[in-house]
């Protein structure tokens, strides 16, 4: 199997359309059929389900994409380590990040930091929990972003940014903007669909329904991404929970969770370690998280 083969298969899966992952591929839809069906025949089964409507993901399919990014995601590393060694003024920053930090709301926040070090080039990697206190721990990562509390080591850190917890109810309800907040001991006969523990969404739902005393009735199925707990809610499987900034646009039958008449808060840090390694542009981030980041967030609103 080749690397173009599975980047043709993310962007099918991304697409969930051949003739769009085509066009955005730049390939014929022939041509790009023919490497999907190459690489599904490496594997030993298909990865797709087509019809004349669209493309889903088989079971093997929904395994597979997370490791086909981890083998392209390894590959851009690699060429970024081989040019920074080669380029000397370029400034390599490993920054780690769990599933759960807001890549979009990570990109507003890194934009300003690049303009001003241009030379600085950020190599981000999703990792998960203990993933991301593995490479700190070897520094392996310059730094790293998760929910507070999860990275036991003594890091040092700062304070990142803070969403608010969502329940996404079971099946298709009525999309409208405003709804009120919903209170955990309400949504306690709910069944919830959860993701596996590596992010850290899993350990705070517990943790926080153990605060309140009520047992948390969890989906036997285990979600591979946030996404999916928003599809099969809306499947009727169960009910979600998802910090804000991690819902797909266009979710607003979401509410917020409320405890004790408060938004449920989901707070991120930055950590890295005491003793780093790394030079200057390492440090230039950190006060940029430091100093720059909190005004960022507040006219970011």
């Amino acid at each position: 199997m080749t690397l173009v083969q599975m980047q043709f298969a993310l962007a099918v899966a991304r697409k969930k359309s051949f003739s769009d992952a085509a066009d955005s591929c730049r390939i014929s839809q022939p041509s790009l059929s023919v490497a999907v069906r190459k690489l599904e025949n490496e594997l030993g089964g298909p990865l797709f389900v087509r019809t004349t409507r669209r493309v889903e993901l088989t079971p093997l399919g929904q395994q597979s994409m997370p490791l086909f990014e981890d083998v392209l995601e390894t590959v851009q590393r690699l060429q970024a380590l081989a040019d920074a060694s080669l380029r000397p003024p370029q400034q390599l920053i490993r920054l780690g990040t769990s599933p759960l930090v807001s890549t979009s709301l990570l990109g507003s926040i890194l934009r300003p930091f690049q303009r001003r070090q241009p030379k600085a080039q950020v190599v981000i990697k999703q990792c998960f929990i203990d993933g991301l206190q593995e490479r700190l721990a070897n520094h392996a990562l310059d730094l790293a972003i998760a929910p507070v509390g999860l990275l036991k080591r003594s890091f040092n850190r700062c304070p990142f940014y803070t969403d608010t917890l969502q329940f996404i109810p079971a099946g298709e309800a009525e999309r409208s903007s405003g709804l009120a907040g919903i209170t955990i001991r309400e949504i306690a006969r709910e069944t919830f669909v959860l993701s596996g523990e590596g992010c850290g969404l899993t350990p705070f739902v517990r943790k926080l329904f153990r605060k309140e005393g009520l047992r948390l009735k969890e989906y036997p199925g285990t979600a591979l991404t946030h996404q999916v707990i928003e599809e099969w809610a809306d499947l009727g499987l169960g009910a979600g929970l998802l910090p804000k900034l991690k819902l797909t646009t266009g979710k607003s039958r979401a509410r917020p969770v409320l405890r004790r008449g408060k938004p449920v808060q989901v707070h991120y840090e930055v950590v890295w370690h005491q003793r780093s390694q790394s030079g200057a542009h390492v440090t230039a981030l950190i006060r940029h998280f430091e100093k720059a980041v909190p005004k960022l967030i507040e006219a970011i609103g």
